[in-house]
């Protein structure tokens, strides 16, 4: 919470009375909008590949973060639940040419 503090002049009569004026801001608390996942993608065939990848995710709108693992042939994309969801990362790897699935979570 911030608080701002001016002064509020009030005439009284032939006299200027300066009082000090507090404004308060709330501010409303969101809940946690962060999700992370992990894609197995296909189609990675050099390390040159995650960069690609990496690029594909990074240009869908609520993504705040991508790791792109060659080795493990997957991508942990932290994003904003409210701007994109599980789909729409699918759908980004896909089309530049490397299909993806959600990592089964157990398999880790």
């Amino acid at each position: 919470m911030s608080i701002k503090t001016g002064l509020l002049i009030v005439s009284l009569s032939s006299s200027i009375l300066w009082i000090p004026a507090v404004h308060a801001e709330t501010t409303v608390e969101q809940p946690n909008r962060q999700q992370t996942v992990t894609l197995n993608i296909q189609n990675m065939t050099c390390p040159m590949c995650t960069f690609t990848i990496k690029k594909a995710l990074q240009k869908v709108d609520g993504v705040q973060q991508v790791a792109v693992d060659y080795d493990a042939k997957t991508a942990t994309v932290t994003f904003d639940v409210q701007k994109t969801h599980s789909p729409a990362l699918i759908k980004a790897t896909t089309d530049a040419g490397y299909p993806a699935t959600i990592a089964d979570p157990a398999a880790r």
